[in-house]
């Protein structure tokens, strides 16, 4: 048995004036043939777990290209089509291929296109035809559309929010692609799109509208029936038409069933619509708010400038204030500014600077902060994750260096990366459970490994291009009317 395997992923903020072109991908990934199957052989990602399976069920797979960048802006015209073409190529040159395995995203927005997935699943499919199978995992903030559902032959979405399921389901996709080459399975799908935008700060799957959907949507799945369900709660910050919330109903050869679980799911999201508006304090009132608790760490969670969801990683209002303030014995995890790393980096370990930081790439994160620091480490910005997201991945942030003033240390970084990962403390030398206050620029993905040494976590409502206030945003595309930008 062959499966032909491949990645391309990327969520895209089209608000974002950071371009995604092929040097964002080579900071991130960007590999080709077997050293896929190396980088990701053990990991806790949905190339680590096809990788898992194919080797326990005796499936050759047939690498292609790996291709991931952090989110930003649209992905340039130039790296959509190299991605396309090489796997194009790697398909008419490797054989005869029993099925496909792809590892997309699902809100990917090229220059040119609303539809960055879909585009690749169509010229796929005309490539391959209409009955090789095609499995494909996505991003639980996917925006489905139609393209997505026709071209392929099953969707598997990531269940959890924060993301600590993804090698689940890479080897759900390969044993479900197994099944279906097998004729044990005949996949009939619905998928239902309730008018729905649901904010990043209340997508999370531990509690709320989304864990009480997938309750459900569990119980459904006792039934021998039914195959999956994925409920996409998707990527409010892409605005294109199909931006919102999805549900997918996988069956065995029962229509009927599939679409009136995707019927019940989706009525059941509407109905608890409300539940999906997300409040937190300013930056001034959560600042207070932290440090009047005692106990340690207090997490302040920069929920708007969160590189995860497109924003620059370089915002600077909380510094700002815990500055103005006076605080101490505080982390800010990470500022993007790499020529304030590359400047700490020249003065060496121990120097007095004085730095313009943060607040560069546009004017919705901040302005700058003029700083008197010392430089307190320095590194090559490598490291491992060891939390419950992606696990054994090496990480690659760039130089980095611990800016200390006054007892607030910043990590400036020269890779954008969403604060994640408590390794992304620990390895520039800061233990972040003595923390008294630490700042994580991140929405939902921080609580997987940081609720666990969290005395107490205060959201924030910063400025940001990864704010779940949505009224900030301009849109133009989405389809209207949708809840929450209309009152329905």
């Amino acid at each position: 048995m062959r499966f032909f395997v491949a990645m391309f992923s990327h969520e895209t903020n089209t608000f974002s004036t950071i371009a995604t072109d092929r040097r964002q991908f080579e900071a991130r990934d960007l590999r080709y043939g077997g050293e896929i199957l190396e980088r990701y052989r053990g990991t806790g990602t949905c190339l680590g777990g096809m990788i898992d399976a194919a080797a326990a069920r005796g499936v050759t797979l047939v690498p292609s290209v790996a291709a991931s960048a952090s989110p930003a802006g649209r992905v340039t015209k130039d790296v959509c089509a190299h991605v396309t073409e090489r796997v194009l190529a790697d398909l008419a040159s490797s054989g005869a291929c029993d099925g496909i395995l792809l590892d997309l995203h699902g809100a990917m927005v090229p220059e040119g296109s609303e539809d960055g997935e879909g585009d690749l699943l169509r010229a796929v499919r005309q490539a391959v035809g209409p009955h090789t199978p095609m499995a494909v995992t996505l991003d639980f903030h996917g925006n489905i559309t139609r393209d997505m559902v026709t071209r392929a032959t099953l969707l598997h979405g990531y269940k959890t929010y924060p993301h600590i399921d993804m090698a689940e389901r890479g080897r759900e996709a390969t044993e479900r692609l197994l099944d279906v080459v097998a004729g044990r399975l005949k996949p009939t799908v619905a998928l239902r799109q309730p008018a729905l935008l649901p904010p990043l700060g209340t997508q999370g799957t531990a509690r709320g509208p989304m864990r009480r959907l997938y309750d459900r949507a569990g119980e459904m799945e006792r039934d021998p029936r039914v195959i999956s369900i994925s409920i996409f709660a998707g990527f409010p910050l892409a605005d294109i038409r199909d931006a919102g919330l999805s549900v997918y109903v996988v069956t065995h050869d029962d229509q009927a069933l599939a679409d009136r679980l995707a019927g019940e799911l989706a009525d059941l999201a509407w109905t608890h619509r409300a539940e999906f508006v997300h409040s937190a304090p300013p930056v001034r009132d959560a600042v207070a708010r932290a440090l009047a608790i005692d106990g340690r760490p207090v997490i302040l969670a920069d929920m708007a400038d969160n590189t995860g969801g497109g924003a620059s990683g370089d915002g600077t209002e909380i510094l700002r204030e815990l500055l103005r303030v006076g605080a101490r014995s505080a982390t800010v995890a990470c500022i993007w500014d790499a020529d304030a790393a590359a400047a700490c980096a020249r003065a060496g370990v121990g120097a007095t600077v004085t730095l313009d930081v943060g607040g560069k790439v546009d004017d919705r994160h901040g302005a700058p902060v003029r700083v008197t620091g010392r430089v307190r480490t320095l590194s090559d910005g490598r490291f491992v994750h060891k939390g419950p997201m992606m696990r054994g991945l090496e990480g690659r942030l760039g130089t980095t260096a611990v800016l200390d003033v006054d007892d607030v240390k910043i990590i400036l970084i020269s890779l954008r990366w969403q604060t994640l990962d408590p390794e992304m403390i620990r390895f520039v030398g800061i233990d972040p459970t003595t923390e008294r206050i630490l700042v994580v620029k991140s929405t939902i993905h921080y609580r997987a490994a940081f609720e666990p040494i969290a005395h107490e976590i205060v959201e924030v409502d910063a400025p940001g291009l990864s704010s779940s206030n949505l009224a900030r945003f301009h849109f133009t595309h989405v389809r209207r009317p949708i809840f929450p930008l209309d009152p329905l």
